[in-house]
């Protein structure tokens, strides 16, 4: 699936509060730019920026379970690392934190922290 999320660092590093978040209806297929209608919409509400900020983009920052990196030679590698985060269990194992109310304080995820 392609993302539907778009963050634009707006002068700031990434990830950080001044960043810009945007939902889309639509990927960046050129299918759905060419020929359909899609919206994108802005993410003003502060708790609703952090939860994506600090939930969805960091642990898609963080990953490194599948990566493969791009040397200036143009061939990829893949690195060995001590250790790795997979977004995909991450999220399997901590669900939305959207609409549960109190149980969000039984139920939170653990906090993700972004090393630059």
């Amino acid at each position: 699936e392609h993302s539907r999320i778009y963050c634009f660092a707006n002068g700031y590093a990434m990830p950080s509060r001044e960043n810009r978040i945007y939902l889309s209806s639509a990927d960046l297929m050129p299918r759905n730019l060419d020929r359909r209608i899609e919206l994108i919409i802005p993410i003003d509400n502060k708790t609703v920026h952090e939860q994506i900020l600090d939930q969805i983009m960091l642990a898609n920052f963080k990953d490194n379970s599948e990566s493969w990196y791009l040397k200036s030679d143009g061939n990829y590698y893949k690195e060995k690392m001590e250790t790795s985060f997979s977004a995909h269990s991450y999220f399997m194992q901590n669900p939305s934190l959207s609409g549960r109310g109190k149980s969000l304080f039984k139920l939170k995820p653990k906090n993700l922290k972004f090393a630059r």
